[in-house]
């Protein structure tokens, strides 16, 4: 699963030993493309001479942007040079990101995230992602004005994949409290396997109190800003699984904290876009869950991550395992 077109800020890292790292965000739209690198370049440039020790510039810069505040724009930069700099470290060593975390690569289990909307083209999409990806489970956004077409697009999506796929759903935050309980309660009884962002992100209490409502587990997380607010929507009982965004929460610095967190309260931990740095970073994951499938990078890529039986097998190189494909850099890239 392929987002064709989508805006990216490439950051690298060189250091005076001849080793180049570097990494990726999604800033969503072309307005933050611009604004998103100069922050990255601007805030890189003050790296220059330092040692390469990314946890300790990651506390330094948060300390130093705690009045403009680390969320947003600044934090999408933070965790870019971030990504970078653990990729150059680990490609100093000659060793896959995850090795350098004290784990190793290892099959991780995905699932195909969809694009469509409605039923129709759900179905056909949810079927194609089954037969090429392998995917044992598959979700996509809900949200239509009755919930009696949601229902339906569940159907004619569990029509296409069969009794074997697992479905997931996804609201974007976008429902009152009593329409969450309404359509979550008549999702449970088809099957469905998790019930993400029914609520904003920030109405911990809301999401608790649906949580208690119902059977069906309650998933986020990919709009957290940092794992301080990770933090205190497990200790309000918000979610029963949480999907950390690795861009939005810290780069690798704030996932490993957040993995900390999810550890302590053993609750499951997927992942949310960036299927490289994912693939690295969950298998370092104590309660690791599932990789979401839907790539941003892989068409400027040598070597996109592979997908076989709904598995993503995790690259044995340096670093990340990005391998950007120069001609395809050069053919979109946008002046920023």
């Amino acid at each position: 699963n392929v987002i064709p077109r989508a805006p990216l800020v490439i950051a690298e890292v060189r250091t005076t030993q001849g080793v180049t790292g570097n990494a990726y965000v999604f800033p969503y739209t072309p307005a933050a493309l611009g604004p998103v690198a100069a922050l990255v370049r601007n805030i890189g440039a003050g790296l220059a001479g330092r040692s390469l020790a990314p946890a300790v510039i990651w506390a330094e810069l948060h300390n130093n942007f705690r009045i403009l505040g680390t969320e947003g724009l600044v934090q999408i930069a933070l965790s870019c040079l971030d990504m970078a700099l653990w990729d150059t470290l680990a490609r100093a060593a000659g060793v896959p990101l995850c090795r350098l975390l004290g784990a190793e690569p290892r099959p991780l289990p995905i699932y195909a995230s969809l694009r469509g909307w409605g039923a129709a083209m759900l179905a056909e999409e949810a079927g194609r992602s089954v037969a090429t990806l392998g995917a044992r489970a598959v979700k996509f956004k809900l949200g239509q004005a009755r919930l009696e077409d949601d229902l339906d697009t569940v159907r004619a999506v569990r029509g296409a994949v069969g009794n074997g796929v697992e479905i997931l759903v996804d609201y974007n935050q976008g429902l009152t409290r009593p329409e969450a309980e309404r359509r979550g309660l008549a999702l449970e009884a088809l099957d469905v396997r998790w019930l993400e962002e029914p609520l904003p992100v920030d109405d911990d209490a809301g999401l608790a109190a649906l949580r208690g409502q119902l059977r069906l587990p309650v998933q986020g997380g990919e709009n957290w800003w940092g794992p301080r607010g990770m933090a205190r929507a497990l200790e309000a009982g918000a979610l029963d699984l949480c999907m950390p965004d690795a861009m939005k929460i810290g780069g690798v610095t704030g996932w490993m904290q957040a993995a900390s967190i999810a550890a302590a309260k053993r609750i499951p931990m997927s992942s949310h876009i960036f299927v490289e740095a994912s693939a690295q970073l969950l298998p370092a994951t104590p309660t690791a869950h599932l990789l979401e499938h839907l790539d941003v990078a892989g068409p400027l890529l040598r070597q996109p991550l592979e997908v076989q039986g709904g598995m993503a097998l995790v690259p044995d190189r340096p670093g990340l395992g990005l391998d950007w494909d120069p001609a395809a850099l050069a053919r979109w890239a946008a002046d920023a």
